[in-house]
C-alpha cells in the first residue's frame, strides 16, 4: 500500500542514545521517585507519546519522529522509523514498509481498538486494513479498505460495524451483513447470496459478500470467483506467501514485516517477568494445513484459530528459550516455555489427594455411581500422560486410542491430566464406568505422582460459577451483580445451559489482589493464562463450595498468534474442585462488554462447555469430531454455515451470536461433570 509523503523535517537524533532509549532510562529512574498515586499516570503518559499520538515536533514522540499536519496528518502523528530492525514503540502499533519524503522506509502505525475504532476519530482518523492489520490513519493517507466494509478482515462482530457479523471461519475473518433480502439491502460493492444453499429452506442463511471483477479486487488470501451468478471475493484455493522477502516461521523477528507469514509473535515480558518468546517468533496465521506454512513448520490449532509453528522432534531442535511440545493433533512444534503450577498437596484437603511413586493408580468407585472424574498430576510440574485403565470387569481401556477424544490434557496442561468417565453418550461408554476397582496407568518421568478421584452418583442439574474481575473497567465485586451488561452476559450463558436442564448460578463475584490485576488484566501470551487461573481460591470450606467453575474476566487479550481471542479454557476438562493451579479456571476478554454482550455470553458458555468436558462438534480442518452421537458433523468447518453443526454452541468458529443450540448428548456429558451438582 502506498502512503502519502510525510513531512520533510529531519529525523531527530539523540546525541548519544536513541531518544526512545534515553526516555526509557529516565522513566525507569523516575519510578523510584514517584508515589503510588503517580505511578498510575505513567501509562497515560506513554500513550500520549507512543505511535499514533498527536505531536508537533519529533522530540514529543517515543519513536523519535512526528509526521506533521502539513504532510496530511491532522494534529501530527508519532511514528517509529527503522521498525523492521528495532520494532515499534509499544504493543499498540505495527511496522509497515512505506514511503516518507518519497523514500522507502519502515514506519509504525497505531493499531485500531478491539472494536475497529480509533482513539483520534474526532480528528478525522479512521480504521483501515493494511496487509490484514487494522491501523488508524487519516482518510487521505491510503486507499486501503475501510475496516467494517463487507469483505474486510475481522476478529469479532464489532469490527464489522452496526449490524455486521464477522465470519471467523474464513481466512483472516470476513465482515458480512447477515439476513440480507436481495442485493439492494447490501452495502455498495457487495451482493446478497445464500451462504448455505443446500440446507433446508428454514435453515438457510443469506449474507452479503464483496463483489469483484478480478482477483486484484480482493484482499490477500481471496480470489474473485463466480458464486450463485455473481462474481464475489471468496477464499483462494491456495494462499500465497504474504512477504516473500521475510524469514520462515519460527525464526527471530521484531515486527510483522520480518516474516514471510507477516506475523511476528513479539518478544514480550510475561507476567512472571520472563521473556515469553525470546527474540520474537515468526508465524503464519489462519493456516488451513501444513502447506500454508513457511519453512519446516506445521499448522496447529489454537482456540478458535490456527497458526504455523516450527516443527521439531526434541527440545534440541528448537531455539534457546523454547521447548518441543506436542499439539492437539499429535504433531510436535517449538513453543515458548510454560511453567505449570500444581495443586498444593500439603495439609488436609477435601478431595483426598494421594501422592506416591507408583504409576499405577488404583482407586475404588462406590456402589451406585454412574461415572467418575480422576485428576492425575505431578507435584513437580513434570509431564504426565494416562495410557491405559483396567476396569472392574478385568478388561483394559486404551486411553490413547479408544478414548483419545478425552486424552488431550497432557497436550494442554502437560503436568495435569484430568479426565472424565464417561465423556460420551455412545453406548460403548455411557454405562461403562460404574462401581468397582479401577487401575489407571500413567506415563511420567516424575517420582511424585498424585491424583484425586470424584465419583459421580447421579446426573447433576446445578452449576456454580465464581467470577473474578481482573481489571474490568468500572466493575467490582460489589457492583457486578447489578450491572446491566454483566446481567445480560450471564443470562445468555445461563439460557444455553438451561436448554440442557442445567441451572447456572453466579455463586461469587471476586475482587483479586492488586498484584493479580497489574500482572494479568492484559494478557499477551498463552502461558500467562495458566498463571492467572492459578491465582484462584476456594470460596468456602466445603466440598459443595469448592465444586465451582472459576471464570476470570480480564480487560483484553493481546496475543499475536490469536488476534481477537475472546476466551480460553485451561483444560478439557479443567481441574475440578481443587483450586490454585494451572488448570483451575477459564479466562475471557471483556473488550466487547456493553457492546456485544450476546457474543460474550455465548463465548462464556462455549468455554465452560470445554471445562466441563465437551469437545468442539468438529475440530479445525475437520480432522476429528466430538464423540457425542447426536451432534452433527462437518467435513470441513471452515465452510461455516454450510455445516449442519454451525449453530451449535460448541462449533469451533464464531458466526454471529446465534450459536446457542445444544443436544441431549451434550447434556448427558455436562451432567456427569463433578462440577454440575
Amino acid at each position: 500500500m502506498s502512503m502519502s509523503a510525510a513531512t520533510t523535517d529531519p529525523i531527530w537524533r539523540a546525541p548519544r542514545l536513541p531518544f526512545s532509549l534515553t526516555l526509557a532510562l529516565l522513566l525507569v529512574l523516575s519510578v523510584f521517585l514517584l508515589s503510588c498515586e503517580t505511578l498510575g499516570k505513567v501509562g497515560e503518559f506513554l500513550d500520549s507519546i507512543s505511535d499514533g499520538a498527536a505531536c508537533t515536533e519529533n522530540f514529543e514522540c517515543l519513536g523519535g519522529r512526528c509526521l506533521t499536519a502539513r504532510a496530511g496528518y491532522p494534529g501530527g502523528y508519532c511514528t517509529t522509523l527503522q521498525c523492521d530492525k528495532q520494532g515499534c514503540s509499544g504493543f499498540s502499533s505495527e511496522c509497515f514498509r512505506t514511503k516518507i519524503d518519497n523514500v522507502e522506509v519502515a514506519a509504525c502505525y497505531e493499531m485500531c481498538r478491539f472494536d475497529g475504532s480509533c482513539r483520534r476519530e474526532a480528528e478525522g482518523y479512521a480504521c483501515v486494513v493494511l496487509e490484514d492489520v487494522q491501523v488508524c490513519l487519516p482518510p487521505n493517507a491510503t486507499n486501503a479498505t475501510p475496516q467494517g466494509a463487507v469483505g474486510s478482515g475481522c476478529t469479532n462482530d464489532l469490527q464489522c460495524g452496526q449490524g455486521g457479523t464477522c465470519l471467523t471461519n474464513l481466512f483472516g475473518g470476513y465482515c458480512t451483513r447477515l439476513g440480507c433480502d436481495g442485493s439492494a439491502s447490501c452495502p455498495t460493492k457487495s451482493t446478497c447470496v445464500t451462504l448455505n444453499p443446500d440446507a433446508a429452506a428454514a435453515d438457510q442463511v443469506d449474507g452479503c459478500l464483496a463483489t469483484c471483477a478480478a482477483d486484484g479486487d480482493c484482499r490477500h488470501g481471496y480470489a474473485c470467483q463466480t458464486y450463485q451468478g455473481s462474481k464475489v471475493c471468496v477464499e483462494a484455493d491456495r494462499v500465497e506467501t504474504k512477504n516473500p522477502d521475510g524469514v520462515d516461521d519460527g525464526k527471530t523477528c521484531v515486527a510483522n514485516v520480518n516474516c514471510k507469514g507477516n506475523t511476528c509473535i513479539r518478544e514480550a515480558e510475561g507476567a512472571d517477568g520472563q521473556m515469553s518468546f525470546p527474540g520474537g517468533y515468526c508465524t503464519t496465521r489462519n493456516c488451513k494445513d501444513d502447506t500454508d506454512c513457511n519453512g519446516s513448520s506445521i499448522c496447529i490449532s489454537r482456540e478458535r484459530s490456527t497458526t504455523c509453528m516450527a516443527s521439531c522432534a526434541a527440545d534440541s531442535d528448537c531455539r534457546t528459550g523454547y521447548k518441543c511440545r506436542a499439539g492437539i493433533e499429535g504433531n510436535k512444534f517449538c513453543d515458548s516455555k510454560v511453567e505449570y503450577i500444581a495443586p498444593d498437596t500439603t495439609g488436609a484437603n477435601l478431595f483426598d489427594i494421594k501422592c506416591g511413586a507408583s504409576k499405577a493408580l488404583t482407586f475404588t468407585v462406590p456402589a451406585g455411581a454412574i461415572g467418575f472424574y480422576i485428576a492425575p498430576f505431578t507435584s513437580n510440574s513434570r509431564p504426565i500422560k494416562p495410557t491405559t485403565m483396567r476396569l472392574p470387569n478385568g478388561s483394559t481401556l486404551n486411553i490413547e486410542t479408544e478414548y483419545k477424544f478425552h486424552a488431550i490434557n497432557p497436550l494442554i496442561l502437560e503436568s495435569l491430566a484430568p479426565i472424565l468417565f464417561p465423556a460420551s453418550n455412545d453406548a460403548r461408554f455411557s454405562n461403562g464406568f460404574g462401581p468397582g476397582q479401577y487401575t489407571l496407568n500413567v506415563q511420567s518421568d516424575s517420582s511424585s505422582i498424585c491424583y484425586y478421584m470424584i465419583p459421580k452418583m447421579s446426573a447433576g442439574t446445578k452449576l456454580d460459577v465464581n467470577i473474578y474481575l481482573v481489571g474490568v473497567p468500572n466493575l467490582t465485586a460489589a457492583t457486578a451483580a447489578a450491572n446491566t451488561n454483566m446481567k445480560q452476559v450471564v443470562q445468555v450463558m445461563q439460557s444455553i445451559y438451561t436448554s440442557m436442564n442445567v441451572q447456572v448460578r453466579v455463586a461469587n463475584y471476586v475482587d483479586p489482589s492488586k498484584a493479580t490485576i497489574d500482572n494479568y488484566s492484559m494478557l499477551r501470551d498463552f502461558g500467562d493464562i495458566f498463571g492467572l487461573v492459578a491465582t484462584s481460591e476456594a470460596q468456602g470450606s466445603t466440598v459443595d463450595e469448592s465444586l465451582a467453575v472459576n471464570v476470570f474476566l480480564i480487560n483484553d487479550f493481546a496475543i499475536s498468534e490469536a488476534p481477537g481471542l475472546l476466551g480460553v479454557s485451561a483444560g478439557l476438562p479443567g481441574m475440578a474442585g481443587v483450586h490454585g493451579n494451572s488448570g483451575s479456571g477459564l479466562v475471557f476478554s471483556t473488550a466487547s462488554l456493553g457492546r456485544d454482550n450476546a457474543t460474550l455470553g455465548q463465548t462464556m458458555a462455549h468455554e465452560i462447555g470445554h471445562f466441563l468436558g465437551l469437545r468442539h462438534t468438529t475440530e479445525h480442518q475437520g480432522a476429528e469430531h466430538d464423540p457425542i452421537t447426536d451432534t452433527p458433523q462437518c467435513i470441513y468447518p471452515n465452510l461455516g454455515y454450510l455445516c449442519s453443526d454451525a449453530k451449535n454452541f460448541m462449533f469451533p468458529f464464531s458466526l454471529g451470536n446465534d450459536q446457542r443450540l445444544t443436544t441431549p448428548g451434550q447434556s448427558f456429558v455436562v451432567k456427569r461433570s463433578p462440577l454440575v451438582k
